[in-house]
């Protein structure tokens, strides 16, 4: 005996509970996404089109505070800052990641002393930021209390303090950022190279292949995904990065280490221009936007994500 096709619909009909149990596991981070992110880009959004002060008074100007980005004098240096900060630190950080996941995870996986390289690495990126910005100050420290000018007076007890926050502020933003933010992509590196299987590495052993032909053939091409993900989410937190710089430096001396966001950062509460911040904010993530869609024409997003093809 057959059941008719409407009693067997009804008969498997989930439950109501059933349909609303997904969306109740989902409802607290929906609404923590809703509050702490959507909510305040809107409110950004919006607070750009206006001249909101320190006045707390909420008028709108339009498109005046976008004039103004143009027309600020300062804004050609602090751009250029901005990508000489993003794209110094992206090519470091990212060849340092490389370069120790491939030394660790290829030459000398399995061994003790890679566990303790890839330790070290981690060490910058879980202390404290304060923390670790204190020991750059102190590296770096303009008096004869730095311990670079300390060791440099050891061997010249006749010279002067070197002022490094003066003469190359921005290369030690930059060296503190790169050894910060290496070991990100080590660990998403390492992880991917772990995943090959040890018989392409002993098949190319025994065709006769080189160090350098496991490397370049078998490793990099199995690295383009990670490789991808860090090089534009590197980018993108470079590009919207400002608090090392706001602890090392605040921007200087004058506006020689200042970027675009730390710029938004101190208009907006620094000088109380919240409007103004507003609109310098919503170009960082124009930039950011625009670099990630060349980034992923540049890998080939496309071809990417095509299915694979069986040769025959």
């Amino acid at each position: 005996m057959e059941i008719p096709v409407a009693l067997a619909k009804t008969a498997y009909k989930k439950p109501f509970t059933k349909k609303v149990y997904p969306y109740l596991f989902i409802m607290p981070f929906a609404l923590l996404v809703l509050v702490f992110f959507i909510l305040p880009a809107i409110a950004t959004i919006i607070m750009s089109f206006t001249d909101l002060n320190a006045s707390m008074k909420i008028n709108f100007v339009g498109l005046d505070n976008f004039k103004r980005i143009f027309s600020d004098y300062s804004m050609p240096q602090i751009l250029w800052n901005t990508f000489i900060f993003a794209v110094i630190t992206l090519v470091f950080s990212l060849f340092f990641g490389l370069f120790i996941s491939i030394a660790t995870q290829y030459f000398l996986k399995g061994k003790f002393t890679a566990v303790i390289y890839r330790v070290l690495w981690l060490i910058p990126s879980i202390i404290p930021a304060v923390v670790y910005v204190t020991f750059w100050k102190y590296l770096f420290d303009s008096t004869d209390e730095g311990l670079i000018n300390k060791v440099l007076l050891l061997f010249q007890p006749d010279g002067d303090p070197i002022s490094w926050f003066t003469k190359i502020a921005m290369a030690v933003v930059i060296i503190a950022t790169i050894v910060s933010t290496t070991s990100g992509g080590m660990i998403l590196l390492s992880a991917a190279i772990s995943s090959i299987p040890e018989d392409l590495y002993k098949a190319a052993k025994v065709d006769g292949a080189s160090e350098k032909s496991v490397i370049t053939k078998i490793i990099l091409p199995s690295l383009k995904w990670p490789l991808m993900y860090i090089t534009i989410s590197d980018l993108i937190g470079f590009v919207s990065s400002y608090f090392f710089i706001l602890l090392l430096t605040n921007g200087g001396p004058m506006r020689d280490t200042t970027t675009l966001s730390l710029y938004a950062y101190q208009q907006a509460f620094n000088l109380k221009y919240y409007g103004y911040g507003a609109a310098l904010s919503l170009v960082v993530v124009l930039i950011s936007l625009i670099l990630t869609l060349w980034l992923l024409r540049l890998f080939d997003f496309d071809e990417m994500i095509k299915p694979s093809r069986i040769e025959d």
